[in-house]
């Protein structure tokens, strides 16, 4: 990670560390910092996907300040897939690093407790959204929309959020995106009773267990935006070759361009990068390493948008054949994973909750 990103992470840290000791000590807030830093987060991700990267790769720190930094830059990512842009663009970015701002103002007992909550410590934790409320509220009208994204981004568009039990459309679309980034960004990052996710897996975890909790449309976003391979991601090919992935392919997730070690020897002479979308008899064998910053040169200034590498004209019946031979994938893959948990034992304090982090009350 280059010196301007670390000290990009190290201005964002202070600046929320700062913010959540004012929550603390019920002193007033001010949001300029974090304007600032919605302003840069939209301008990077603008360039390149280099912060998405950083997001991915499990940094460590405070895991409620790392957790607000990485909602605020995974937020944005999927409201680009959206379509936001300008000054709503900014306002995600923006409740990105907020949205969980009452979590501050929530004993840390309750916080950084391994076990489960009992009914009225949950319902203690769960009125972290209206203290960020109040919180907001205070800073002045200006930030009314503010307060009222924070006090939302627990609401669920099946009704099953908190703290208003509210449903569907009456719930803000910008903060089902921030619900829905809460939760994946849980899912990859280390907790005490359970491994980190690979992306791939947390993707794949939250189309089962949130399928009905979040939008379709939402839902589509994320897995296009991070895709199944994020940027960064080490894997053996079919052929036994090692690579990263460098570029996604957006219309098949499940093809991204992957650059090659450079000790290898390639069938090609001269070539480093393999567009598997171009490559129906090769594909992605396994994972070997999540994303890693640092792993990958980004350009300032691409001469194409990040997961727009689609070949350029396609026959259907080429588009069929990768469907196929992805779905075949998937099949087999789905059988070695239902044959390994067959012969593990089983854990009776095992569920879920407990697996994913999902049933954890604030995210």
């Amino acid at each position: 990670m280059g010196d301007v990103l670390t000290t990009w992470y190290q201005e964002a840290e202070q600046a929320l560390g700062g913010i959540a000791a004012a929550v603390l000590e019920h002193r007033s807030i001010s949001l300029e910092p974090l304007e600032a830093l919605a302003t840069s987060v939209v301008s990077s991700l603008q360039r390149n996907d280099e912060l998405v990267v950083h997001a991915l790769a499990g940094a460590p720190g405070s895991p409620l300040i790392t957790n607000l930094i990485n909602v605020a830059i995974l937020g944005t990512k999927v409201g680009i897939g959206l379509g936001y842009y300008g000054e709503e663009l900014h306002r995600l970015a923006l409740a990105g690093f907020v949205h969980d701002i009452g979590l501050f103002a929530v004993p840390k007992p309750l916080i950084t407790k391994s076990g489960r909550l009992t009914q009225e410590e949950r319902k203690l934790v769960e009125r972290h959204p209206e203290l960020g409320y109040q919180v907001i509220e205070k800073c002045g009208p200006a930030y009314r929309w503010l307060a009222q994204l924070t006090r939302q981004a627990h609401e669920r568009f099946n009704g099953e959020g908190y703290p208003n039990r509210l449903a569907g459309r009456a719930v803000s679309e910008m903060a089902l995106i921030l619900g829905v980034v809460d939760v994946f960004d849980a899912l990859v990052s280390e907790r005490p009773y359970r491994r980190r996710l690979l992306p791939h897996e947390a993707i794949k975890e939250l189309l089962v267990a949130e399928r009905k909790t979040f939008p379709r449309e939402i839902l589509k976003a994320l897995v296009e935006q991070f895709s199944v391979y994020p940027l960064g991601t080490t894997v053996r090919l079919t052929s036994g070759k090692v690579g990263t992935v460098v570029n996604v392919n957006s219309r098949y997730p499940l093809r991204p361009v992957v650059r090659m070690d450079a000790q290898q020897e390639y069938e090609v002479s001269g070539a480093c990068e393999i567009d598997l979308s171009r490559t129906p008899i090769v594909s992605i064998a396994e994972i070997l390493q999540p994303p890693v910053v640092g792993r990958i040169t980004f350009s300032e200034a691409p001469s194409k948008p990040i997961a727009s590498v689609v070949p350029t004209a396609v026959s259907d019946s080429f588009t069929s054949l990768l469907e196929s031979l992805d779905a075949v994938a998937l099949t087999l893959q789905g059988v070695v994973d239902t044959k390994k948990a067959s012969l593990k034992p089983p854990d009776v304090d095992t569920d879920i909750g407990a697996i994913t982090g999902i049933d954890c009350p604030f995210h």
